[in-house]
Protein backbone atom coordinates (compact mmCIF):
# COMPACT_ATOMS: atom_id res chain seq x y z
CA UNK A 1 0.00 0.00 0.00
CA UNK A 2 1.30 3.38 -1.11
CA UNK A 3 1.80 5.67 1.66
CA UNK A 4 -1.16 8.58 1.36
CA UNK A 5 0.04 12.33 1.64
CA UNK A 6 -2.15 15.07 2.01
CA UNK A 7 -0.04 17.46 0.27
CA UNK A 8 1.43 16.43 -3.52
CA UNK A 9 3.79 18.36 -5.73
CA UNK A 10 2.61 18.60 -8.96
CA UNK A 11 5.47 19.43 -11.68
CA UNK A 12 5.57 19.38 -15.27
CA UNK A 13 3.42 22.62 -16.19
CA UNK A 14 5.18 25.11 -18.09
CA UNK A 15 3.87 27.78 -20.77
CA UNK A 16 5.88 30.29 -22.93
CA UNK A 17 5.83 34.16 -21.82
CA UNK A 18 6.63 36.80 -24.38
CA UNK A 19 5.53 39.75 -21.80
CA UNK A 20 8.45 38.76 -19.20
CA UNK A 21 11.35 40.49 -18.91
CA UNK A 22 14.29 40.89 -15.73
CA UNK A 23 13.16 43.79 -12.92
CA UNK A 24 16.72 45.41 -13.15
CA UNK A 25 15.94 46.57 -16.89
CA UNK A 26 17.66 44.26 -19.27
CA UNK A 27 15.91 43.53 -22.28
CA UNK A 28 14.91 40.28 -23.50
CA UNK A 29 12.80 39.19 -26.46
CA UNK A 30 11.52 35.79 -24.82
CA UNK A 31 11.68 34.48 -21.46
CA UNK A 32 10.01 31.36 -20.09
CA UNK A 33 7.91 31.23 -16.96
CA UNK A 34 7.30 27.84 -15.96
CA UNK A 35 4.48 27.57 -13.72
CA UNK A 36 4.68 24.34 -10.74
CA UNK A 37 1.98 23.24 -8.87
CA UNK A 38 2.97 22.53 -5.84
CA UNK A 39 2.03 22.34 -2.06
CA UNK A 40 4.12 22.65 1.20
CA UNK A 41 5.43 18.84 1.21
CA UNK A 42 8.32 19.61 -1.80
CA UNK A 43 9.09 16.55 -3.95
CA UNK A 44 6.54 14.54 -3.30
CA UNK A 45 5.36 12.18 -6.07
CA UNK A 46 2.97 9.89 -3.91
CA UNK A 47 -0.68 9.25 -4.70
CA UNK A 48 -3.37 10.52 -2.67
CA UNK A 49 -5.25 7.40 -1.03
CA UNK A 50 -8.50 8.39 0.10
CA UNK A 51 -11.22 6.27 2.69
CA UNK A 52 -14.59 6.24 0.50
CA UNK A 53 -16.11 9.24 0.84
CA UNK A 54 -13.51 11.09 2.38
CA UNK A 55 -12.14 13.96 0.67
CA UNK A 56 -8.96 16.25 0.93
CA UNK A 57 -8.03 19.90 0.23
CA UNK A 58 -4.96 20.49 -1.98
CA UNK A 59 -3.24 23.63 -2.76
CA UNK A 60 -2.32 24.59 -5.76
CA UNK A 61 0.47 27.41 -6.93
CA UNK A 62 1.98 28.68 -9.76
CA UNK A 63 5.14 29.58 -10.09
CA UNK A 64 7.68 31.15 -12.47
CA UNK A 65 10.83 29.44 -13.94
CA UNK A 66 14.07 30.03 -12.05
CA UNK A 67 15.39 33.26 -13.48
CA UNK A 68 12.03 34.91 -14.82
CA UNK A 69 10.04 37.36 -13.54
CA UNK A 70 6.87 39.01 -15.18
CA UNK A 71 7.13 42.90 -15.57
CA UNK A 72 3.39 43.21 -15.82
CA UNK A 73 1.08 41.08 -12.80
CA UNK A 74 -1.08 38.36 -14.85
CA UNK A 75 -4.15 36.46 -13.98
CA UNK A 76 -4.24 32.95 -14.56
CA UNK A 77 -7.11 30.41 -14.49
CA UNK A 78 -6.64 26.62 -14.09
CA UNK A 79 -8.95 23.65 -15.38
CA UNK A 80 -9.12 19.80 -16.30
CA UNK A 81 -7.90 18.33 -19.19
CA UNK A 82 -9.52 15.21 -19.97
CA UNK A 83 -7.19 15.16 -22.73
CA UNK A 84 -4.28 14.78 -20.41
CA UNK A 85 -5.11 11.35 -18.67
CA UNK A 86 -3.67 9.98 -22.95
CA UNK A 87 -0.44 11.62 -22.26
CA UNK A 88 0.09 10.03 -18.29
CA UNK A 89 -0.51 6.62 -19.69
CA UNK A 90 1.65 7.30 -22.28
CA UNK A 91 4.41 8.64 -20.04
CA UNK A 92 3.31 5.65 -17.57
CA UNK A 93 1.93 2.63 -19.22
CA UNK A 94 1.85 0.00 -16.55
CA UNK A 95 -0.31 2.37 -14.67
CA UNK A 96 -3.32 1.34 -16.57
CA UNK A 97 -4.69 5.00 -15.30
CA UNK A 98 -8.49 6.05 -15.20
CA UNK A 99 -9.70 9.86 -15.59
CA UNK A 100 -11.03 11.34 -12.05
CA UNK A 101 -14.98 11.33 -12.70
CA UNK A 102 -16.07 14.99 -12.37
CA UNK A 103 -17.93 13.68 -8.69
CA UNK A 104 -14.72 13.15 -7.34
CA UNK A 105 -12.74 16.26 -7.44
CA UNK A 106 -14.37 20.28 -7.60
CA UNK A 107 -12.26 23.45 -7.60
CA UNK A 108 -13.08 25.78 -4.26
CA UNK A 109 -15.18 28.75 -5.06
CA UNK A 110 -12.74 31.40 -6.42
CA UNK A 111 -10.05 29.31 -5.86
CA UNK A 112 -9.21 28.49 -10.42
CA UNK A 113 -7.72 31.93 -11.21
CA UNK A 114 -4.10 32.78 -9.66
CA UNK A 115 -2.27 35.87 -9.54
CA UNK A 116 1.29 36.52 -10.54
CA UNK A 117 2.28 39.84 -9.18
CA UNK A 118 4.65 42.11 -10.78
CA UNK A 119 7.96 40.73 -10.73
CA UNK A 120 7.16 38.19 -8.36
CA UNK A 121 8.15 33.92 -9.26
CA UNK A 122 5.10 32.89 -6.91
CA UNK A 123 1.11 32.98 -7.72
CA UNK A 124 -1.34 33.54 -4.92
CA UNK A 125 -2.67 29.91 -4.23
CA UNK A 126 -5.57 27.87 -5.49
CA UNK A 127 -7.45 25.18 -4.05
CA UNK A 128 -9.41 21.99 -4.99
CA UNK A 129 -10.75 19.45 -3.29
CA UNK A 130 -10.49 15.82 -4.11
CA UNK A 131 -13.26 13.23 -2.31
CA UNK A 132 -13.62 9.34 -3.07
CA UNK A 133 -16.83 9.35 -4.58
CA UNK A 134 -18.32 7.05 -7.50
CA UNK A 135 -14.41 5.08 -7.57
CA UNK A 136 -13.47 1.93 -7.45
CA UNK A 137 -10.99 0.51 -4.93
CA UNK A 138 -7.46 0.38 -5.62
CA UNK A 139 -8.23 1.50 -9.06
CA UNK A 140 -5.61 4.70 -9.93
CA UNK A 141 -7.24 7.47 -11.20
CA UNK A 142 -5.71 10.80 -12.42
CA UNK A 143 -6.61 14.05 -12.72
CA UNK A 144 -5.16 16.36 -15.40
CA UNK A 145 -4.91 20.19 -14.70
CA UNK A 146 -3.63 22.56 -17.23
CA UNK A 147 -3.73 26.76 -17.13
CA UNK A 148 -6.85 27.73 -19.27
CA UNK A 149 -5.93 30.90 -20.29
CA UNK A 150 -3.67 34.27 -18.85
CA UNK A 151 -5.14 37.54 -18.19
CA UNK A 152 -2.51 40.58 -18.73
CA UNK A 153 -1.40 39.62 -21.77
CA UNK A 154 -2.56 37.95 -25.20
CA UNK A 155 1.34 36.67 -25.92
CA UNK A 156 1.59 33.55 -24.59
CA UNK A 157 1.39 29.59 -25.45
CA UNK A 158 1.02 26.56 -23.60
CA UNK A 159 4.64 24.67 -23.96
CA UNK A 160 5.18 21.19 -25.18
CA UNK A 161 4.40 19.92 -22.22
CA UNK A 162 1.86 21.68 -20.58
CA UNK A 163 0.25 18.98 -17.80
CA UNK A 164 0.39 18.31 -14.25
CA UNK A 165 -1.08 15.41 -12.64
CA UNK A 166 -3.08 14.94 -9.13
CA UNK A 167 -2.93 10.86 -8.98
CA UNK A 168 -5.90 9.23 -6.52
CA UNK A 169 -6.70 6.26 -5.07
CA UNK A 170 -9.90 4.92 -3.42
CA UNK A 171 -8.76 2.21 -0.34
CA UNK A 172 -10.56 0.54 2.53
CA UNK A 173 -7.42 -0.33 4.26
CA UNK A 174 -6.10 2.53 6.68
CA UNK A 175 -2.44 3.72 5.38
CA UNK A 176 0.92 3.10 7.36
CA UNK A 177 1.46 6.26 9.40
CA UNK A 178 -2.41 7.50 8.97
CA UNK A 179 -3.99 9.52 6.76
CA UNK A 180 -5.05 12.52 9.22
CA UNK A 181 -8.82 11.44 9.30
CA UNK A 182 -10.76 10.27 12.25
CA UNK A 183 -10.48 6.39 11.11
CA UNK A 184 -6.86 6.64 10.60
CA UNK A 185 -4.98 9.77 12.63
CA UNK A 186 -1.66 10.57 11.47
CA UNK A 187 0.87 9.09 14.02
CA UNK A 188 3.14 10.97 16.34
CA UNK A 189 6.01 8.62 17.70
CA UNK A 190 8.82 10.76 17.59
CA UNK A 191 9.95 14.60 18.45
CA UNK A 192 10.42 14.73 14.21
CA UNK A 193 6.88 13.75 14.10
CA UNK A 194 5.64 16.74 15.98
CA UNK A 195 7.26 19.31 14.82
CA UNK A 196 5.82 17.92 11.19
CA UNK A 197 1.93 18.33 12.17
CA UNK A 198 2.14 21.86 11.27
CA UNK A 199 3.06 21.39 7.38
CA UNK A 200 -0.38 18.33 7.94
CA UNK A 201 -2.86 21.03 8.93
CA UNK A 202 -5.32 22.03 6.44
CA UNK A 203 -7.30 25.73 6.82
CA UNK A 204 -10.94 25.14 6.90
CA UNK A 205 -10.81 21.22 8.11
CA UNK A 206 -10.06 18.97 11.37
CA UNK A 207 -6.72 16.75 10.99
CA UNK A 208 -6.64 13.81 13.35
CA UNK A 209 -3.13 13.14 15.42
CA UNK A 210 -2.43 10.16 18.04
CA UNK A 211 0.80 9.86 19.69
CA UNK A 212 1.75 6.00 19.64
CA UNK A 213 4.17 6.44 22.90
CA UNK A 214 6.39 8.73 25.51
CA UNK A 215 8.00 11.87 22.76
CA UNK A 216 10.97 13.56 24.48
CA UNK A 217 11.11 17.00 22.81
CA UNK A 218 13.93 18.25 24.06
CA UNK A 219 15.92 18.63 20.83
CA UNK A 220 13.16 20.69 19.63
CA UNK A 221 14.17 24.25 20.76
CA UNK A 222 12.35 26.47 17.88
CA UNK A 223 8.91 25.11 18.32
CA UNK A 224 6.42 27.51 15.92
CA UNK A 225 2.64 26.83 17.33
CA UNK A 226 0.19 24.81 15.33
CA UNK A 227 -2.43 27.35 14.57
CA UNK A 228 -1.06 30.87 15.56
CA UNK A 229 -2.32 32.97 12.75
CA UNK A 230 -5.28 34.24 11.81
CA UNK A 231 -7.95 33.14 10.78
CA UNK A 232 -7.10 30.49 12.88
CA UNK A 233 -9.08 27.82 11.07
CA UNK A 234 -6.76 24.84 11.17
CA UNK A 235 -8.54 22.13 12.83
CA UNK A 236 -7.09 19.57 14.79
CA UNK A 237 -7.88 16.80 17.26
CA UNK A 238 -4.53 15.51 19.09
CA UNK A 239 -5.16 12.26 21.24
CA UNK A 240 -2.25 12.06 23.23
CA UNK A 241 -3.11 7.98 23.67
CA UNK A 242 -2.36 8.76 27.50
CA UNK A 243 1.45 9.24 26.70
CA UNK A 244 3.45 12.15 27.91
CA UNK A 245 5.19 15.10 25.97
CA UNK A 246 8.30 16.22 28.30
CA UNK A 247 10.62 18.99 28.34
CA UNK A 248 8.54 20.99 25.64
CA UNK A 249 9.89 25.21 25.12
CA UNK A 250 8.42 27.45 22.87
CA UNK A 251 9.26 30.98 23.16
CA UNK A 252 7.53 32.12 20.02
CA UNK A 253 6.41 36.09 19.25
CA UNK A 254 2.81 34.80 18.56
CA UNK A 255 0.82 33.34 21.01
CA UNK A 256 4.25 31.03 22.27
CA UNK A 257 2.45 27.53 23.42
CA UNK A 258 1.71 24.10 22.02
CA UNK A 259 -1.50 24.90 19.36
CA UNK A 260 -0.82 28.80 19.64
CA UNK A 261 -5.07 28.80 19.04
CA UNK A 262 -6.95 25.74 19.57
CA UNK A 263 -9.35 25.36 16.98
CA UNK A 264 -10.76 21.53 17.89
CA UNK A 265 -10.04 19.26 20.66
CA UNK A 266 -6.89 17.59 22.82
CA UNK A 267 -7.23 14.66 25.20
CA UNK A 268 -5.18 12.06 27.09
CA UNK A 269 -1.96 13.91 27.56
CA UNK A 270 0.84 14.60 30.26
CA UNK A 271 2.97 18.00 29.64
CA UNK A 272 6.23 17.26 31.90
CA UNK A 273 8.66 19.99 32.03
CA UNK A 274 6.97 22.31 30.12
CA UNK A 275 8.72 25.88 29.72
CA UNK A 276 7.00 28.70 28.05
CA UNK A 277 8.09 31.90 27.83
CA UNK A 278 6.41 34.77 26.68
CA UNK A 279 8.13 37.71 25.40
CA UNK A 280 4.96 40.36 24.48
CA UNK A 281 1.53 38.21 23.80
CA UNK A 282 -1.34 36.50 26.14
CA UNK A 283 -0.83 32.90 26.40
CA UNK A 284 -0.21 29.32 27.93
CA UNK A 285 1.59 26.65 27.98
CA UNK A 286 -1.06 24.67 26.11
CA UNK A 287 -2.45 27.77 23.73
CA UNK A 288 -2.67 31.73 23.92
CA UNK A 289 -6.63 31.15 23.45
CA UNK A 290 -8.89 28.29 23.29
CA UNK A 291 -10.89 28.90 20.75
CA UNK A 292 -11.42 32.39 19.04
CA UNK A 293 -14.95 33.68 17.81
CA UNK A 294 -17.14 30.76 15.98
CA UNK A 295 -14.40 28.58 16.98
CA UNK A 296 -14.46 26.39 19.78
CA UNK A 297 -11.45 24.70 21.38
CA UNK A 298 -11.87 22.16 24.41
CA UNK A 299 -9.68 19.76 26.34
CA UNK A 300 -10.23 16.53 28.62
CA UNK A 301 -7.79 14.62 30.84
CA UNK A 302 -5.08 16.94 30.16
CA UNK A 303 -2.40 17.37 33.08
CA UNK A 304 0.37 20.12 32.65
CA UNK A 305 3.53 20.48 34.96
CA UNK A 306 6.21 23.10 33.79
CA UNK A 307 5.88 26.95 33.94
CA UNK A 308 5.04 30.19 32.29
CA UNK A 309 7.01 33.02 32.44
CA UNK A 310 4.99 36.24 31.21
CA UNK A 311 6.66 38.66 32.80
CA UNK A 312 7.69 40.87 30.02
CA UNK A 313 4.56 40.66 28.18
CA UNK A 314 2.56 43.89 28.01
CA UNK A 315 -0.87 41.58 26.82
CA UNK A 316 -3.41 40.80 30.00
CA UNK A 317 -3.99 37.09 30.25
CA UNK A 318 -1.53 34.40 31.19
CA UNK A 319 -2.25 30.48 32.31
CA UNK A 320 -0.82 27.24 33.03
CA UNK A 321 -3.62 26.23 30.21
CA UNK A 322 -4.63 29.07 28.46
CA UNK A 323 -4.06 33.15 28.48
CA UNK A 324 -7.73 33.39 27.11
CA UNK A 325 -10.40 30.67 27.62
CA UNK A 326 -12.34 32.58 24.62
CA UNK A 327 -15.03 29.45 23.52
CA UNK A 328 -14.66 25.72 24.83
CA UNK A 329 -14.26 23.90 28.19
CA UNK A 330 -11.72 21.84 30.25
CA UNK A 331 -12.59 18.48 31.64
CA UNK A 332 -10.72 16.46 33.98
CA UNK A 333 -7.68 18.42 33.53
CA UNK A 334 -4.74 19.58 36.00
CA UNK A 335 -2.11 22.02 36.18
CA UNK A 336 0.68 21.44 38.59
CA UNK A 337 2.67 24.94 37.44
CA UNK A 338 4.59 28.55 38.12
CA UNK A 339 2.52 31.12 36.55
CA UNK A 340 4.48 34.61 36.70
CA UNK A 341 3.15 37.64 35.16
CA UNK A 342 3.12 41.71 36.41
CA UNK A 343 0.12 41.93 34.26
CA UNK A 344 -3.95 41.53 35.67
CA UNK A 345 -5.73 38.23 34.52
CA UNK A 346 -3.26 35.70 35.36
CA UNK A 347 -5.00 32.04 36.74
CA UNK A 348 -3.39 28.02 37.45
CA UNK A 349 -5.44 27.26 33.97
CA UNK A 350 -6.60 30.31 32.30
CA UNK A 351 -6.18 33.79 32.61
CA UNK A 352 -9.35 35.06 31.55
CA UNK A 353 -12.88 33.64 30.12
CA UNK A 354 -15.09 35.03 28.06
CA UNK A 355 -18.51 34.28 28.45
CA UNK A 356 -20.39 30.45 28.37
CA UNK A 357 -17.12 28.71 28.94
CA UNK A 358 -16.78 26.02 31.62
CA UNK A 359 -13.93 24.46 33.65
CA UNK A 360 -15.75 21.14 35.32
CA UNK A 361 -13.34 18.52 37.42
CA UNK A 362 -9.85 20.36 37.42
CA UNK A 363 -7.55 21.03 39.81
CA UNK A 364 -4.08 22.92 40.06
CA UNK A 365 -1.43 23.08 42.03
CA UNK A 366 1.95 25.11 42.38
CA UNK A 367 2.12 29.30 42.51
CA UNK A 368 0.50 31.52 40.39
CA UNK A 369 1.49 35.02 40.52
CA UNK A 370 -0.16 38.45 38.87
CA UNK A 371 -1.08 42.32 39.57
CA UNK A 372 -4.60 42.33 39.50
CA UNK A 373 -7.41 39.67 39.08
CA UNK A 374 -5.55 36.91 39.86
CA UNK A 375 -6.86 33.27 40.67
CA UNK A 376 -5.79 29.85 41.82
CA UNK A 377 -7.83 28.50 38.78
CA UNK A 378 -9.00 31.49 36.98
CA UNK A 379 -7.93 35.02 37.30
CA UNK A 380 -11.58 36.46 35.63
CA UNK A 381 -13.74 37.32 32.84
CA UNK A 382 -13.69 39.44 29.74
CA UNK A 383 -16.46 40.73 28.11
CA UNK A 384 -18.82 38.85 29.82
CA UNK A 385 -22.55 39.95 29.57
CA UNK A 386 -23.47 41.58 32.17
CA UNK A 387 -27.22 40.37 32.02
CA UNK A 388 -26.72 36.91 30.30
CA UNK A 389 -27.88 33.76 32.32
CA UNK A 390 -25.18 31.73 30.76
CA UNK A 391 -22.52 32.93 32.27
CA UNK A 392 -18.51 31.37 33.00
CA UNK A 393 -19.14 28.14 34.68
CA UNK A 394 -16.23 26.64 37.16
CA UNK A 395 -17.81 23.36 38.58
CA UNK A 396 -16.35 20.54 41.30
CA UNK A 397 -13.31 22.04 40.91
CA UNK A 398 -10.02 22.43 43.49
CA UNK A 399 -6.69 23.89 44.32
CA UNK A 400 -3.50 24.32 46.42
CA UNK A 401 -1.87 26.72 44.65
CA UNK A 402 -0.28 29.73 46.33
CA UNK A 403 -1.94 33.19 45.11
CA UNK A 404 -0.10 36.03 45.25
CA UNK A 405 -0.99 39.60 43.87
CA UNK A 406 -2.15 43.26 44.66
CA UNK A 407 -5.97 43.22 44.74
CA UNK A 408 -9.14 41.26 43.31
CA UNK A 409 -7.59 37.79 43.85
CA UNK A 410 -8.91 34.35 45.11
CA UNK A 411 -8.43 30.70 46.07
CA UNK A 412 -10.58 29.94 43.09
CA UNK A 413 -10.90 32.72 41.07
CA UNK A 414 -10.14 36.45 41.02
CA UNK A 415 -12.59 38.89 39.39
CA UNK A 416 -16.15 37.81 38.66
CA UNK A 417 -18.20 40.86 38.31
CA UNK A 418 -18.68 41.01 34.57
CA UNK A 419 -16.29 42.48 32.03
CA UNK A 420 -15.29 45.60 34.28
CA UNK A 421 -17.04 47.61 36.93
CA UNK A 422 -17.13 50.76 34.46
CA UNK A 423 -20.58 48.55 33.24
CA UNK A 424 -22.21 48.38 36.60
CA UNK A 425 -22.17 47.91 40.54
CA UNK A 426 -21.27 43.98 41.40
CA UNK A 427 -24.36 44.94 43.60
CA UNK A 428 -26.83 44.93 41.06
CA UNK A 429 -24.36 43.24 38.19
CA UNK A 430 -26.46 39.68 37.10
CA UNK A 431 -23.35 38.47 35.06
CA UNK A 432 -24.53 34.44 35.09
CA UNK A 433 -21.03 33.50 36.59
CA UNK A 434 -21.32 29.79 38.51
CA UNK A 435 -19.25 28.47 41.39
CA UNK A 436 -20.15 25.47 42.36
CA UNK A 437 -18.98 23.28 44.69
CA UNK A 438 -15.20 24.19 44.54
CA UNK A 439 -12.37 23.59 47.00
CA UNK A 440 -9.56 26.38 47.81
CA UNK A 441 -7.54 24.47 49.95
CA UNK A 442 -4.67 27.44 49.46
CA UNK A 443 -2.89 28.36 52.25
CA UNK A 444 -1.27 31.19 50.88
CA UNK A 445 -3.10 33.96 49.28
CA UNK A 446 -1.49 37.19 50.06
CA UNK A 447 -2.70 40.76 48.51
CA UNK A 448 -0.55 43.78 47.70
CA UNK A 449 2.54 41.72 46.37
CA UNK A 450 5.91 43.06 45.60
CA UNK A 451 7.33 40.88 42.79
CA UNK A 452 10.51 42.61 43.54
CA UNK A 453 11.16 41.07 46.76
CA UNK A 454 9.08 38.43 46.74
CA UNK A 455 6.69 39.43 49.96
CA UNK A 456 3.70 40.66 50.98
CA UNK A 457 3.08 44.19 52.51
CA UNK A 458 0.26 45.18 54.10
CA UNK A 459 -0.70 48.91 54.12
CA UNK A 460 -2.99 49.86 57.26
CA UNK A 461 -6.38 51.28 56.67
CA UNK A 462 -6.41 51.88 53.05
CA UNK A 463 -9.65 50.13 52.09
CA UNK A 464 -9.75 51.89 49.03
CA UNK A 465 -9.05 48.88 46.47
CA UNK A 466 -10.89 45.85 45.32
CA UNK A 467 -11.79 42.95 47.79
CA UNK A 468 -9.69 39.45 47.51
CA UNK A 469 -11.54 36.12 48.75
CA UNK A 470 -10.69 32.81 49.71
CA UNK A 471 -13.10 31.30 46.58
CA UNK A 472 -13.62 34.73 44.47
CA UNK A 473 -11.51 37.98 45.34
CA UNK A 474 -14.31 40.30 43.73
CA UNK A 475 -17.85 38.94 43.02
CA UNK A 476 -20.69 40.21 41.15
CA UNK A 477 -23.63 39.27 44.23
CA UNK A 478 -25.84 37.95 41.91
CA UNK A 479 -23.33 35.02 40.54
CA UNK A 480 -24.36 31.72 41.33
CA UNK A 481 -22.33 31.21 44.02
CA UNK A 482 -23.34 27.80 45.41
CA UNK A 483 -22.00 24.86 47.84
CA UNK A 484 -17.65 26.09 47.82
CA UNK A 485 -15.46 25.28 50.70
CA UNK A 486 -11.89 26.98 52.05
CA UNK A 487 -9.51 25.32 53.59
CA UNK A 488 -10.10 25.61 57.37
CA UNK A 489 -6.34 25.90 57.97
CA UNK A 490 -7.10 29.61 56.02
CA UNK A 491 -6.73 32.63 58.35
CA UNK A 492 -6.39 35.67 58.22
CA UNK A 493 -2.81 36.74 59.04
CA UNK A 494 -0.26 37.84 56.91
CA UNK A 495 1.63 34.04 56.64
CA UNK A 496 -1.60 32.55 55.04
CA UNK A 497 -4.47 34.65 54.28
CA UNK A 498 -4.48 38.90 53.89
CA UNK A 499 -6.26 40.83 52.02
CA UNK A 500 -5.08 44.19 50.36
CA UNK A 501 -5.41 46.13 54.17
CA UNK A 502 -5.83 44.80 57.33
CA UNK A 503 -9.68 45.82 57.91
CA UNK A 504 -11.02 42.84 56.54
CA UNK A 505 -11.99 39.12 57.68
CA UNK A 506 -12.91 35.63 56.60
CA UNK A 507 -16.49 34.64 56.70
CA UNK A 508 -18.54 32.23 56.17
CA UNK A 509 -21.25 33.27 53.39
CA UNK A 510 -24.79 31.28 52.36
CA UNK A 511 -25.34 30.84 48.53
CA UNK A 512 -26.13 32.87 46.35
CA UNK A 513 -27.81 33.42 43.08
CA UNK A 514 -30.15 36.16 41.04
CA UNK A 515 -33.08 36.01 43.38
CA UNK A 516 -30.60 35.49 46.78
CA UNK A 517 -27.83 37.95 46.12
CA UNK A 518 -24.76 37.11 48.31
CA UNK A 519 -24.36 37.91 52.04
CA UNK A 520 -20.99 41.08 52.50
CA UNK A 521 -20.10 42.17 55.74
CA UNK A 522 -19.56 45.59 55.45
CA UNK A 523 -16.49 47.50 56.06
CA UNK A 524 -17.05 51.38 56.43
CA UNK A 525 -15.22 53.47 53.46
CA UNK A 526 -14.78 50.22 51.59
CA UNK A 527 -16.76 50.45 48.36
CA UNK A 528 -14.96 47.64 46.25
CA UNK A 529 -15.75 44.99 49.14
CA UNK A 530 -17.25 42.38 47.28
CA UNK A 531 -15.19 38.93 48.48
CA UNK A 532 -16.66 35.06 48.45
CA UNK A 533 -15.38 33.22 50.76
CA UNK A 534 -17.60 30.20 51.16
CA UNK A 535 -17.78 28.29 54.28
CA UNK A 536 -15.20 26.57 56.13
CA UNK A 537 -14.62 22.85 55.27
CA UNK A 538 -14.69 20.67 58.55
CA UNK A 539 -11.86 20.44 60.49
CA UNK A 540 -9.73 17.04 60.42
CA UNK A 541 -11.31 16.15 56.92
CA UNK A 542 -8.76 15.69 54.41
CA UNK A 543 -9.24 17.16 50.73
CA UNK A 544 -10.87 14.10 49.71
CA UNK A 545 -13.22 13.52 52.45
CA UNK A 546 -13.94 17.26 51.30
CA UNK A 547 -14.68 16.55 48.03
CA UNK A 548 -16.82 13.40 48.51
CA UNK A 549 -19.18 15.20 51.02
CA UNK A 550 -19.74 17.38 48.44
CA UNK A 551 -21.28 14.71 45.76
CA UNK A 552 -18.29 14.41 43.03
CA UNK A 553 -17.89 11.53 41.09
CA UNK A 554 -16.00 8.79 41.98
CA UNK A 555 -16.19 7.49 38.18
CA UNK A 556 -13.81 10.89 37.59
CA UNK A 557 -12.25 11.63 40.58
CA UNK A 558 -9.63 8.60 43.09
CA UNK A 559 -10.13 9.72 47.00
CA UNK A 560 -8.12 6.65 47.94
CA UNK A 561 -5.33 10.01 49.22
CA UNK A 562 -5.80 12.38 51.24
CA UNK A 563 -5.95 14.72 48.31
CA UNK A 564 -7.93 13.64 45.39
CA UNK A 565 -6.95 12.80 41.65
CA UNK A 566 -8.43 12.56 38.38
CA UNK A 567 -8.86 9.12 36.86
CA UNK A 568 -7.51 8.16 33.49
CA UNK A 569 -10.83 6.89 32.36
CA UNK A 570 -12.98 9.90 33.46
CA UNK A 571 -16.14 10.39 31.12
CA UNK A 572 -15.92 13.57 30.13
CA UNK A 573 -15.31 16.14 27.45
CA UNK A 574 -17.61 17.03 24.39
CA UNK A 575 -19.41 14.29 22.74
CA UNK A 576 -17.14 11.68 20.52
CA UNK A 577 -16.84 12.09 16.72
CA UNK A 578 -18.65 9.90 14.53
CA UNK A 579 -18.17 8.01 10.88
CA UNK A 580 -20.07 9.24 8.29
CA UNK A 581 -21.99 5.94 8.71
CA UNK A 582 -23.15 6.76 12.05
CA UNK A 583 -19.68 4.68 13.43
CA UNK A 584 -18.54 5.31 16.80
CA UNK A 585 -14.32 5.18 16.14
CA UNK A 586 -12.46 2.18 17.68
CA UNK A 587 -15.19 0.24 18.33
CA UNK A 588 -16.18 -2.80 15.77
CA UNK A 589 -18.98 -2.10 13.38
CA UNK A 590 -22.61 -1.97 15.14
CA UNK A 591 -20.61 -2.55 18.78
CA UNK A 592 -19.77 -0.16 21.33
Amino acid sequence: MKKTLRYILLSGLSLLLFACGKPNGEKEAVSTMKGVFYTAVSGSTETLELLPGKSKLIDLLVRAEEGAVCDITLKMSLKVDPEGLDVYNAANPAAAAQLLPSSAYSFVEGKNSLMIARYNTTSTTGRIRIVASGLENDQLYVLPLTIDKVEGSDNWALSENPYAFITVMQSDKGPEGGDGSMEYPYELKTAADMKAMRDKLVPGEKTYFRMKNDIDMAEITDWTPLNYASPYDKGIDFDGGGFTISNFTCDYSDYPSFFGVLNGYCHDVKFENAKVTVADARSGILAGYCGSGAIRGDVARVHIQGELDHTTSTKYGAGGFFGHLANGGMYACSADVTVTSKLNNVGGLVGYCAANAEIVDCWTSGTVTGGQRVGGIIGGTSGADLTTPDGIKIVNCYTTAAVHGSFAIGGIGGFFNGANTTKGSPADNKPGNRFEKCIAWNTDIRANWNQTTGEGTINPGDVSHYSDGAIVGYTAKANYLVGCLRNPAMKYDQAIFFDYTDAFSLYDQPDSSPTSPLMIVAVEGAEYNYPYHGAAAPEGKTLSEVAKSLGWSTAIWDFSGDVPTLKSTAPVGPAPDVTSGGQLPGFDENTL
